[in-house]
């Protein structure tokens, strides 16, 4: 664990309780979980999620009033999140499913009194109710969160009034924690006349909707302990009491909402996962002899090794500058550059860092019972999630003034 002069002691003791539950609940299990051939038996879910509640993980940003920790800082998200992804990944996603749901219904322009007392007493009750946010879809996912502007593109699921209840009929894909969230909330169209930006609306879908079932889980390369599945929607009744904001808010409307640099938490997450390859390899290279001394002391191996240490310290670095910033919103004006660029850094730190560790292992590092093709399969996956790499350079590039640009047809839409 690294600690600085600026932490708190409760941040201090939050991260070592994370730590400390990473190395006695999460790493027993995680290869196991891993290596299960079936994707729908590898999630970590509800024994987990029993114990990850009874630690105070689970309900960490939820509100005081409502039976939560009441902990909004970024920054301590960041820290909880590095030491749970220590443990593995895909665990992670409970802390964002927990800031998602606070930071939706706590916002006046979209959720009311009535929902919050609902559906964030729900959430806390039940030390298994996780959420999930869905979006995307067969034929449109990073697109959305530009977004392009465009009729012809964005989700497609589509949300019709039918007196007190919207029908919806579509199908969304790679949604996390599908089948087990109890509350989903989903992205639907309700203007098709209309862009993304203008005929939107975000509708809460409980698990027991008629209507809802689920399809097919994602096998995935990596991340495995954390669930993505289909979602289907046929016919689905869903009450207008359960929309956030007006009909037709807009998905960057509905959006603005959220805290902005939650995409930290997952960075974060990333910076623990390339600590965990690197702090293996270094054990690795200290015991393991050739050509007549230790690894580590082989110039090559050596070299590799400060690379990691470097690279894992610089990217915790820029997310936590990046969160405390956030968190101090209120005295000094918001960098919107950093967020997206501290995220990318850090997972492209952590693909290298576990390559390396994959190298320095050898043949050892491409074997099941060692967790470094593990930790190496997890960094790459997530260069496709939460957005994608690439993604969030776009938006990079467009805080920082440059033109970013989706074609429609043959013309150019600035977006």
């Amino acid at each position: 664990m690294f600690v600085d002069a600026y932490m708190t002691e409760e941040q201090i003791a939050l991260q070592k309780l994370a730590h400390d539950f990473a190395v006695k609940e999460i790493r027993p299990i995680a290869m196991d979980l891993d290596h299960n051939a079936d994707p729908a038996k590898s999630a970590y879910m509800d024994s987990l999620l029993e114990k990850a509640d009874a630690a105070g993980f689970r309900t960490m940003t939820v509100p005081e009033e409502y039976g939560g920790g009441g902990i909004s800082s970024l920054f301590t998200h960041c820290v909880v999140g590095e030491e749970l992804g220590w443990g593995d990944r895909g665990v992670v996603g409970m802390l964002l499913s927990c800031a998602k749901i606070t930071h939706l219904l706590m916002a006046d322009a979209l959720a009311t009194k009535e929902q919050r007392d609902k559906w964030l007493k729900a959430f806390v009750d039940d030390p298994t109710f996780m959420i999930s946010q869905a979006m995307t879809e067969d034929d449109t996912g990073s697109e959305n969160l530009l977004p392009y502007d465009g009729v012809d593109g964005g989700f497609r699921t589509r949300a019709v009034r039918e007196g007190d209840y919207y029908i919806l009929n579509g199908r969304k894909r790679f949604i996390s924690n599908v089948g087990y969230a109890k509350l989903n909330f989903v992205y639907v169209r309700t203007d098709p006349t209309k862009n993304i930006l203008e005929g939107s609306t975000l509708l809460m879908v409980p698990i027991d909707t008629p209507g809802l079932s689920f399809g097919r889980v994602h096998d995935k390369m990596g991340y495995r302990l954390n669930l993505n599945r289909e979602m289907i929607f046929e016919d689905a009744k869903v009450p207008v009491a359960n929309r956030l904001g007006p009909e037709n808010y807009g998905i960057v409307n509905i959006n603005s909402h959220l805290r902005g640099g939650d995409s930290l938490i997952n960075a974060a997450a990333m910076v623990g996962l390339a600590r965990a390859a690197y702090e293996a390899t270094l054990e690795y290279a200290s015991n393991r002899r050739a050509s007549g001394k230790l690894l580590v002391h082989h110039q090559a191996i050596g070299l590799k090794l400060v690379e990691m240490y470097t690279q894992i310290n610089a990217a915790r670095a820029y997310i936590w500058q990046a969160s405390r910033q956030i968190d101090d919103r209120d005295k000094l004006p918001v960098d919107t550059k950093m967020a997206g660029s501290a995220s990318y850094f850090a997972h492209e730190a952590a693909c290298d860092v576990t390559r390396a560790a994959m190298e320095i292992h050898g043949g050892m590092g491409v074997m099941r019972e060692l967790p470094i093709e593990m930790y190496l399969r997890n960094a790459y996956n997530m260069l496709h999630s939460d957005g994608g790499i690439i993604m969030k350079k776009l938006k990079v590039m467009r805080a920082m003034g440059m033109d970013v640009h989706a074609t429609n047809g043959s013309e150019k839409v600035s977006v």
